[in-house]
């Protein structure tokens, strides 16, 4: 009987090794998926500064721009349509959509 004491006070102690190993674990996965995200992050950033909008002309820019306005003779402003959700989309595009006198 006192065998069978040992026994289950071992395995208890071994019960709680795993799971303190199990915490270390969880921490050591919420470390690195930290990282993860920031390197997530970046690689966003870098797409961002190098995609092939950024490239584009002043002019066809402001062509594409004219051509996301309605058909409608005369628009009636919206956050949500061209020429005001055109300015929302980055300094870039408010500056030429903002000089360009069609869209208004």
């Amino acid at each position: 009987l006192q065998r069978d004491g040992e026994e289950l006070l071992n395995i208890d102690s071994v019960v709680g090794s795993l799971q303190a190993e199990i915490e270390a674990i969880h921490m050591r996965m919420a470390v690195q998926q930290e990282k993860r995200r920031a390197v997530e992050i970046r690689i966003l950033q870098n797409r961002a500064r190098i995609s092939p909008m950024r490239f584009l002309p002043t002019e066809i820019l402001q062509q594409i721009f004219k051509s996301c306005l309605p058909n409608d003779r005369y628009v009636i402003p919206h956050i949500l349509s061209a020429p005001l959700l055109l300015c929302q989309i980055c300094r870039r595009w408010r500056d030429i959509a903002q000089a360009t006198p069609e869209l208004w």
